[in-house]
């Protein structure tokens, strides 16, 4: 796998989807990862779009699965050492044991080990390494209104595990814009973060700057 973008939490929220849609499409994106809470009708469009488009469609308990994805389930292996769920908790529950497996093998320069998932609409990414697992990237906020646009790009050690969080691209209670994504770049194992309160501001967002 390439290039992978991560979406998640979009709730009822569907106007800023097809603009987000045609940047990734503009970008060279094709592979799209729903990381839950996501209603299935506005991502038709990006399968639609062009016959390259690769969907992975994750969903809890509550769903609701997508037959029409590339692959959908309640959490899916992807290439590269990607997985992904709506949730850390389906994460740890499906795939632990080759959680457990990467940690066994010794150091050898192997491409790092991503769990990426949605739910909690804060962005963040953590370095998996217990006891002490220090968060590299987090984009906090109290309250709704007090969210700030923020990007960064992060360059992912090899032989290391990370939990990924995109954050939400919606509009808390239809009132706060909170649109956030992820696109991480498997071959060259870095993870561009992007955070926005305007739509319109896309145009000007260079994933992995120079």
């Amino acid at each position: 796998m390439g290039r992978l973008a991560l979406v998640a939490d979009t709730h009822t929220y569907q106007a800023g989807l097809p603009r987000l849609f045609a940047y990734f499409q503009a970008q060279g994106l094709t592979d799209l990862a729903a990381l839950g809470d996501c209603p299935p009708d506005p991502f038709l469009p990006w399968l639609e779009a062009d016959p390259r488009h690769r969907l992975y469609w994750v969903y809890d308990f509550h769903g609701p699965p997508m037959p029409e994805a590339t692959l959908s389930g309640m959490a899916l292996a992807l290439r590269g050492q990607v997985f992904i769920a709506h949730t850390r908790a389906l994460l740890w529950t499906h795939f632990k044991d080759e959680l457990h497996a990467y940690q066994r093998q010794p150091a050898s320069g192997r491409a790092p080990f991503l769990f990426c998932h949605g739910h909690t609409h804060e962005p963040s990414v953590t370095q998996y390494s217990p006891p002490a697992s220090p968060l590299l990237y987090i984009h906090d906020f109290l309250r709704p209104q007090e969210f700030q646009p923020r990007q960064a790009c992060l360059h992912l050690a090899p032989d290391s595990i990370y939990l990924i969080v995109p954050g939400a691209f919606t509009l808390e209670e239809n009132r706060h814009p909170t649109f956030s994504f992820a696109v991480l770049d498997a071959l060259e194992s870095r993870l561009a973060m992007v955070s926005l309160t305007e739509i319109a501001d896309l145009k000007s967002i260079e994933l992995f700057p120079l």
